[in-house]
């Protein structure tokens, strides 16, 4: 996730599932493959790459209510499919993950 990319904001025809986040800057947009269960980075060059969905929390940290929306309503729908608990395991570490992160950060000595 560390490669740079161009701001570009992805058409119609760029947009191959049924949920997006845009983000307005022109940059990690995301998909959630709801055949899958499953996020992916959206990129304007080359194919979607899938993303576990922990990875999908931190790039689009602003939107973490609708990924885990978004996962939890496939959840629902999809009660026998094995996916389910793998999602519900990446959300979780996911949102762990995120809230560790700036915890860290509000307790490191500022730079100044």
């Amino acid at each position: 996730m560390s490669q740079q990319e161009q701001p570009w904001q992805p058409g119609p025809n760029d947009l191959p599932f049924t949920f997006h986040l845009i983000n307005p800057h022109g940059d990690r947009h995301l998909g959630f493959n709801e055949v899958e269960g499953r996020y992916y980075r959206l990129w304007q060059h080359k194919a979607p790459e899938r993303l576990h969905t922990g990875d999908a929390i931190f790039l689009r940290p602003s939107d973490i209510n609708q990924i885990i929306s978004y996962a939890m309503i496939w959840v629902r729908n999809h009660p026998e499919n094995p996916r389910g608990y793998e999602l519900i395991d990446e959300v979780a570490a996911g949102a762990k993950g995120i809230v560790m992160h700036f915890a860290q950060a509000a307790q490191a000595p500022s730079q100044g």
